[in-house]
């Protein structure tokens, strides 16, 4: 027989829910905990331990700790029919983007999404394959693809971008004092 874990709710960090509303979910007090939203999700069939109406849950009662220490909230693949579905319109993807949010906040990413972002600020693209030019050229495409990481104007304004956001001063990012005093309009 498997092993049940007992939490103590009233251990649950005291306005957690309000942190998470201010951060974008408005109507997370309106969640009646129907299901629907957790009938629609790819996240249940891939087994997480943390889906929508999951996450929604341990957000009322407090778990911060549980949740920033599970990677499922940025195993949502954003299809939002969690979001089409409910009955009280909480838009439980809004409720996974502020629980991003606060994870940010608390620097409580995967270890590949901090790779990925630092790859996005380096050469514009969260996944760089540095050697694929040849096979794109092998099949007919420009060796390197139409997009930031062949266009230095867009990846000096993704990167003004990101030296703005809270990636930087979180240290996630490097900060580039050749921007810093540079606005988007001025690139």
């Amino acid at each position: 027989m498997a092993e049940v874990e007992v939490l103590n709710i009233s251990e649950g960090e005291v306005g957690f829910s309000d942190e998470i509303i201010k951060l974008g979910a408005e109507e997370l007090l309106d969640c009646i905990q129907c299901a629907k939203c957790a009938a629609a999700c790819p996240m249940v069939l891939a087994g997480f331990e943390f889906f929508n109406k999951r996450i929604i849950q341990s957000i009322l009662i407090g778990q911060k700790e549980i949740l920033l220490d599970d990677n499922s909230i940025w195993a949502c693949q954003a299809c939002n029919r969690c979001t089409e579905v409910c009955p009280r319109k909480v838009e439980p993807f809004a409720v996974v983007m502020a629980m991003r949010r606060s994870a940010i906040r608390e620097f409580a990413l995967p270890t590949l999404a901090i790779e990925g972002l630092k790859s996005l600020y380096d050469v514009g693209h969260a996944v760089y394959f540095a050697n694929a030019g040849e096979n794109r050229k092998k099949v007919g495409l420009p060796e390197k693809p139409p997009t930031t990481a062949n266009n230095p104007q867009a990846l000096k304004e993704l990167r003004i971008l990101m030296n703005k956001s809270v990636l930087s001063s979180l240290g996630i990012i490097p900060m580039d004092a050749g921007l810093s005093d540079v606005t988007c309009c001025e690139v």
